[in-house]
């Protein structure tokens, strides 16, 4: 009974148990795909049986087993939207969307609006639309929880909903995937169907590499903002998606592009893990090159080489690699408008004879710890109110000079005479100026509990932001004319 009910009560066991489930769910739905694409304008009934069996059966369990522990949850009086462990009321919700669109799909919309059952005509019809939809919620429930529950580091139940949520996406978007449809091939099956084309094949083929690449770059970019990833990290989430994206045509011999792609993303994360923040733009760059690089090589060596000219071949990798630059970069910079609108007001308009924030204002530990979070990322610290007070600005760069004066603060902070403060301070300059590791390994390596580490830090903020007050007070008390 003690195993039953940690199968319902314990967070991580459900993600567990969602995982495994959600894992079924996705590969029921490739293997589908595979019977109605691998062999053009024919379906394969046995690949579809076994595909739709996979599927039923695996979100029948997981909905039957989210409705158990719903259940069990408003018996024991918890409100509706917290029977279920964090993140998993949504997965809930979405299995019953799912199981909605998917009544709507056989019973009102396949009877009434025929299709000829392959291709975009059978992907995007409204009801699979709102089924893909669901399913990604589904399967990024664990991510989500993950993330509720304020874990630093991503374990595989976690990485493994992220590649789910992944694969979920390039299901959506397979008529335009180069591991399904390797345009640049010279082997390649349907290169037939435009021989007098060959122009459209380039396009198509260019079209998705770029397409893909921005879909990896952003995975890359959403676990690596949200969690420490340890070696390997994005190695086994690009892995698992390489090897159910290539079920669709079974081109397995492309899975070691998902793996380079991978083990490059990895290997850029380590060797910036040596420097304060985290990598953005660069990542995702990385990500979005190694993946055309790797694609175009391997298509390259094999035995019927590739239809493409080097100059091509190269513009494509250069486009992959500038476009998911950009991507990275736009997403990453700058603050959430929830925290930079209100501290702009204060900085755009203060009072004529001080200059000061409201001590109790929750903005200032936030904007703090976005600068904090931001030393390594000129582009989004330079965009921090901080790097507009008097006193840190000095008329040159703004990123440059802030993190000059936050390093020179916490250094203060850690060489302080009174204890709590020191500690405050060596427990900033520990996690976040030397980045010696997770919050675990400081706590550790400081011989501080959980509680006592997180209060530490806390006060480090409220700290920091004090120190940042007097120097702009000083600042404005300077140029104040006598």
């Amino acid at each position: 009974m003690k195993l039953v009910r940690r199968f319902i009560e314990d967070p991580r066991a459900v993600d567990a148990v969602v995982v495994v489930l959600a894992t079924w769910f996705v590969l029921g739905g490739y293997v589908t795909a595979f019977a109605y694409v691998s062999e053009s304008g024919h379906v394969l009934e046995g690949f579809k049986r076994a595909g739709f069996t996979a599927v039923t059966a695996s979100w029948s369990l997981l909905t039957l087993y989210l409705f158990a522990g719903f259940a069990a949850g408003l018996r024991e009086g918890r409100p509706w939207n917290r029977a279920l462990p964090d993140g998993q009321t949504g997965t809930f919700a979405a299995a019953l969307i799912f199981g909605a669109a998917w009544i709507v799909d056989q019973a009102f919309w396949a009877p009434i609006f025929v299709t000829n059952g392959i291709g975009l005509d059978a992907l995007f019809t409204p009801p699979h639309l709102v089924e893909m939809g669901a399913a990604a919620v589904m399967v990024s429930g664990p991510l989500r929880a993950a993330a509720r529950r304020g874990e630093t580091t991503a374990g595989p139940v976690t990485l493994t909903s992220a590649a789910l949520l992944l694969s979920v996406l390039t299901f959506a978007t397979q008529f335009i995937h180069p591991l399904i449809d390797p345009w640049a091939a010279g082997n390649y099956e349907f290169r037939a169907v435009i021989a007098n084309g060959t122009w459209l094949g380039e396009n198509i083929g260019v079209a998705s590499i770029l397409a893909q690449a921005v879909i990896l770059a952003g995975t890359g970019l959403l676990l690596n903002s949200g969690f420490k990833l340890r070696p390997g990290s994005l190695t086994f989430v690009f892995t698992i998606n390489g090897l159910l994206v290539t079920i669709t045509k079974s081109h397995f011999y492309l899975v070691p592009v998902a793996v380079a792609t991978g083990v490059a993303a990895d290997a850029w994360i380590a060797w910036t893990g040596r420097r304060s923040g985290k990598p953005s733009a660069s990542l995702c760059a990385v990500i979005g090159g190694a993946f055309a690089a790797s694609y175009l090589l391997e298509v390259a060596l094999l035995p019927s080489g590739t239809t493409w000219d080097l100059s091509l071949s190269l513009g494509a990798i250069i486009g992959a690699t500038m476009l998911t630059w950009m991507m990275g970069r736009l997403l990453r910079a700058g603050l959430p408008g929830a925290v930079f609108e209100p501290y702009e007001v204060l900085v755009k308009e203060p009072e004529a004879d001080h200059w000061t924030l409201d001590p109790d204002s929750a903005v200032r530990e936030q904007l703090v710890r976005s600068a904090l979070d931001d030393l390594g990322t000129p582009e989004a610290l330079g965009r921090n109110p901080l790097a507009r007070l008097p006193g840190v600005s000095k008329g040159g760069s703004g990123a440059r000079e802030l993190r000059e004066v936050l390093v020179d603060v916490i250094g203060e902070l850690a060489g302080a005479s009174a204890p709590r403060d020191a500690e405050c301070g060596r427990v900033l300059l520990d996690y976040y100026v030397r980045r010696v590791g997770s919050h675990e390994v400081v706590m550790e390596r400081l011989y501080l509990t959980r509680p006592t580490y997180y209060r530490r830090l806390h006060h480090g903020f409220l700290l920091v932001a004090n120190r940042l007050d007097e120097l702009s007070l000083a600042a404005h008390a300077t140029s104040t004319p006598g």
